[in-house]
């Protein structure tokens, strides 16, 4: 089973559909905050990651690793990071392409596997960003290893991450005492 092209065939068409939050382009406003000093981003649904945990982002060498969709890689370039975007889907890509487009931005964006990073030499990141996304591979200490060799001696690696219980329950229903409802019960 080939696990790239199922994803890629998958998140093309979640662009496509237009409904799933990770295929939303920031808008146009977002980025001039950011190019302002106010900016976050998002590794998780719920919350932003606390500004204090980056460096300064000027000048930055930043690999934002299967984050396409418009989002992370455009705030963080319009704060002054040189961000280079790897993503297994090209509609993905092509969402971040367009933002860089529509607001004047330079983000380098290649397509590619997050397992396989040698199209990027040792030590060409200070920063990896990867919202939630490794959940789509089958060896995650692959992506990790691929990490560390892209990253330089003390770089900052962050990453968000789902737990899968997480999936058992309906987000948008609650039982009459405001707990969650179970949509999949665990066997």
């Amino acid at each position: 089973m080939d696990i790239l092209s199922l994803n890629r065939t998958a998140w093309d068409r979640a662009v496509d559909a237009g409904e799933n939050p990770y295929t939303q382009v920031v808008s146009s406003q977002q980025v001039a905050d950011a190019r302002a000093g106010s900016w976050a981003i998002h590794l998780s649904e719920h919350r932003a990651v606390p500004r204090e945990w980056f460096p300064s982002l000027s000048g930055l060498r930043v690999l934002c690793l299967a984050a396409g969709g418009g989002q992370q890689a455009p705030i963080l370039a319009a704060a002054g990071a040189e961000v280079t975007l790897l993503d297994g889907s090209p509609r993905q890509l092509g969402q971040d392409a367009f933002v860089a487009e529509r607001d004047g931005l330079e983000l380098r964006l290649v397509q590619g596997d997050m397992a396989d990073l040698s199209a990027f030499g040792d030590a060409s990141f200070d920063l990896v960003v990867n919202p939630i996304s490794t959940l789509f591979v089958p060896d995650v200490g692959k992506v990790w290893r691929e990490c560390r060799r892209v990253l330089v001696s003390h770089g900052v690696l962050m990453a968000g991450f789902m737990n899968p219980d997480e999936l058992v329950f309906d987000p948008d229903a609650l039982d009459e005492r405001g707990d969650f409802v179970v949509r999949y019960p665990l066997p």
